[in-house]
């Protein structure tokens, strides 16, 4: 009986620790979503403090230095989080970036094609096709090109990751009977309710 009391105490004092840590990452999260950076950026390095082996942190905050600009900080953790998690698809998309925004174009056109190689949509696929080749052209690119490839990638991206939030829910509500739910096809334009009332078509 006594163990049992001693091992509840322990538990209980590392209790506040997980909070803090847990607290602090979806902080992190909420702030990069509403596009507030240095904000999740200081979030996620609290997080990764109270526990610096946390993958979801570290590729947040390279994400977060990415989206203020410094890119050098942004590869040094994105660099850590693709050696832990190669086939972690953001890391390995904003790490293409962030070489990309530097002018480093083999390094970027590398972890492009690691992106590539994992599970996209058909059209996704071919629009990271298109930026490779742009990459692999025979004239510099300019930074407001640069600047292109990197936003219509991220709208790209964010668009993916909309239609498999919606695919969920929808496997989700599937299993209750409800006809207003499900997807609507426009042609050969698939569509899922979202979030805010809106659909998403992919």
């Amino acid at each position: 009986m006594r163990r049992g009391w001693i091992t509840l105490l322990v538990v209980l004092s590392f209790l506040p620790v997980l909070a803090g840590c847990a607290g602090a990452y979806g902080q992190g999260r909420a702030a990069l979503r509403q596009g507030h950076y240095a904000e999740a950026a200081t979030e996620f390095d609290t997080a990764l403090k109270d526990n610096p082996e946390r993958l979801d942190a570290l590729a947040g905050r390279g994400i977060s230095r990415y989206k203020l600009g410094a890119y050098d900080e942004a590869v040094e953790d994105l660099t850590t989080a693709v050696s832990r998690a190669p086939s972690h698809a953001d890391a390995q998309l904003y790490l293409g970036l962030s070489y990309l925004q530097k002018g480093e174009d083999a390094q970027a056109a590398e972890h492009l094609r690691a992106f590539r190689d994992l599970y996209h949509h058909r059209r996704f696929t071919e629009q990271i096709d298109s930026a490779l080749h742009l990459l692999h052209g025979d004239r510099p690119l300019s930074t407001e090109i640069r600047r292109y490839i990197a936003v219509s990638l991220e709208n790209a991206a964010k668009a993916e990751r909309e239609v498999q939030e919606a695919e969920q829910a929808y496997a989700v509500r599937r299993s209750y009977y409800d006809p207003f739910w499900g997807p609507r096809y426009f042609g050969f334009v698939r569509c899922f309710p979202a979030r805010h009332g809106r659909f998403v078509c992919f």
